[in-house]
Parts: structure tokens; sequence; C-alpha cells
């Protein structure tokens, strides 16, 4: 009698060995699956950033926007600009009217002299 079954030990090997590419091409599978996945994280991560971005660049430029107490100002400000041009105009009505006066007055007066 022998002392190995070289039968049963090429069946067994052949056996391991199936076994093996078994687990090699499950391996391949999920390495490729995951490297899949890796891809579509970094696609969706590269566009995250680029929200980010857009939501900083907004958040910036709504900081330096007027708030409600800006505008408030700035309407105080144009009513006592308002006022002081009704003022101004006021004054240059009496003035206009006094330089009228003036003129009508030299106007008026007869030549002398000469």
């Amino acid at each position: 009698m022998e002392i190995i079954n070289w039968s049963a030990a090429k069946v067994l090997f052949d056996v391991m060995q199936a076994l093996l590419t078994a687990l090699m091409a499950a391996y391949v599978y999920w390495l490729n699956k995951h490297r899949a996945s890796q891809a579509a994280i970094k696609g969706t991560n590269d566009r995250i950033d680029g929200v980010e971005r857009k939501v900083v660049n907004l958040e910036h430029k709504v900081e330096r926007l007027p708030d409600h107490e800006d505008i408030k100002n700035l309407q105080d400000q144009m009513a006592r600009t308002n006022v002081l041009l009704a003022e101004i105009s006021a004054n240059q009505k009496s003035t206009s009217v006094q330089v009228n006066r003036i003129n009508d007055y030299l106007m008026n007066q007869p030549r002398g002299g000469h």
C-alpha cells in the first residue's frame, strides 16, 4: 500500500486551487467595487467643496450688504439733506428777489453827470 494516495492529493490540490481562485475573484470584485465607491466619494467631495466655496463667497457678500440700521441712517441723512436743500432754495429765492429789486432801482435811476 502506498503511503500517499496521489489521486486523493491531486483532488485535494484541485479543490484548494479552486477555492483560492474563488477567493481571489471575490477579493478583486470587492476591490473594484470599493475603488468605484472611492471615485464616487471623491467626486461628491469635489462638488461639496465647490458648493462650500460658493456659500462662503455669498456669506462675504451678504456681510457687506447694508442692514436695516444702515438703510435707516441713510434715509435720515437724506431727509436732513432735503431740509437743507429746501432752506437753500428759500434763501436763493429771497436773494433773487433782492437782486431784482436792486436791479430795478438802478435801472430806474436817472443818469447823472456828463
